[in-house]
């Protein structure tokens, strides 16, 4: 065996070796066995990723794990809870004093942080535990009461950061909303036969998306069938979307469609669209075409349904909200489920008239323009969502559904 050495290795290449290999356990770390590098194994491996990269890491690696050790999923939120909001102010503490240059906060500031930390959980009665994102926050309002000379941080100063701590796709999409109301690629005014302001939200899900949509009704190009086609770079949950509202469409119209191509456009949807939450707006324009009813364009929507006309709950509907007042719409439709989850101030929400939806036919009743053709495709329409909800009910129960919780 070689004498061991203390001095560093300055370079290594990979060479065959033949022989034993010794483990040196030393108090000193790594050394050299008979030309091998040898390291003590006493080590604690702590890795982190998304659910999507699960599928990457290796079986064995994986089997270890689980084995040996645990695989943890961490929350992104916790409880509003009296105890958890005086953590986030100790946060907030800590960060000012971890800094050591920005002044304290005012209690007034503090309650503008736990605010955002309530808006940023997304869900209603949490607060988010994206603590960096927060953190960064914290600093920004500082700098900014810094330089304007406060003594001491102000809740001015938390809302003009939250301007200048902005994510780049928040940036992206401010600017991208500026440029769409520009060239009039959405409207905010009027009304338009199949077409309709459909709401998204950008891949991390903290800034919302304005996504016209329209519905346009023509010859089928095959003699045996109709077709829907929808444009636009869809992911797979879009266009598997797309395809249960077309079910629901044949089933609520009424109008043998079969000799038609319907073709639905995401217009201007560069960075693709993907989820269910267009849902509601693509059955509107849909319908909107085929009966030729126009939609309300101070309106903008957002919500997945079902394939028996219900409309369910999505994510990212405090962004979604907040784009439709930036955007200047009057009026915006979500899901009844997300009602609680909206977290803006009382000025933004004092912009815009939020209307909770259950089914179908209640988004129709909101953002179609109201008439005797309107009136009368609605009544028939709420018969047959009734019906589609109500009837399984009765199957299982044996009589008439019992509309009582």
């Amino acid at each position: 065996m070689h004498k061991l050495t203390t001095k560093k290795i300055m370079s290594m290449e990979e060479v065959d070796y033949t022989g034993n290999v010794y483990n040196l356990k030393t108090s000193q770390g790594t050394y050299l066995a008979n030309g091998v590098a040898v390291h003590n194994c006493d080590f604690v491996l702590v890795a982190a990723g998304g659910y999507q990269d699960l599928e990457h890491v290796h079986p064995a690696l994986r089997s270890r794990i689980r084995g040996y050790g645990y695989e943890v999923y961490m929350n992104t939120e916790m409880d509003d809870t009296p105890d958890n909001r005086k953590k986030i102010v100790q946060f907030v503490a800590q960060e000012v004093l971890k800094d050591g240059k920005i002044p304290q906060f005012t209690k007034e500031a503090v309650e503008v942080i736990l605010f955002e930390a309530k808006r940023r959980a997304g869900r209603k009665g949490k607060l988010t535990l994206k603590l960096r994102d927060l953190g960064g926050l914290v600093r920004a309002a500082g700098d900014l009461a810094k330089e304007k000379g406060h003594l001491l941080v102000l809740p001015a100063d938390v809302y003009d950061a939250r301007i200048s701590a902005r994510t780049l796709e928040q940036q992206m999409v401010s600017k991208s909303l500026e440029q769409k109301k520009e060239y009039e690629v959405y409207k905010s005014v009027g009304f338009a036969i199949g077409r309709v302001n459909g709401l998204a939200v950008s891949g991390d899900g903290d800034a919302g998306l304005i996504l016209p949509i329209e519905a346009e009704i023509a010859p089928a190009q095959s003699s045996s069938e109709g077709k829907l086609i929808a444009t636009g770079k869809l992911g797979e949950i879009a266009k598997e979307a797309v395809q249960n509202v077309s079910a629901l469409i044949k089933k609520l119209s009424g109008k043998d469609i079969s000799k038609h191509d319907v073709h639905i456009q995401f217009l201007q949807t560069y960075e693709g669209v993907e989820g269910d939450s267009a849902s509601v707006s693509v059955a509107t324009a849909v319908i909107s075409a085929l009966e030729g009813i126009p939609v309300k364009q101070n309106l903008a929507m957002t919500g997945s349904l079902s394939v028996r006309g219900e409309v369910l709950p999505v994510g990212g509907v405090t962004s979604k909200v907040y784009a439709a007042v930036k955007a200047g719409f009057s009026e915006v439709i979500v899901p009844r489920a997300n009602l609680e989850d909206i977290v803006l101030s009382k000025k933004e929400l004092n912009g815009i008239k939020v209307i909770p939806v259950s089914t179908l036919k209640e988004v129709l009743d909101h953002s179609l323009v109201r008439g005797k053709k309107t009136d009368s495709f609605l009544k028939e329409l709420g018969k047959l969502i009734e019906f589609s909800v109500t009837k399984p009910l009765e199957r299982v129960l044996g009589g008439p559904a019992d509309p009582s919780p």
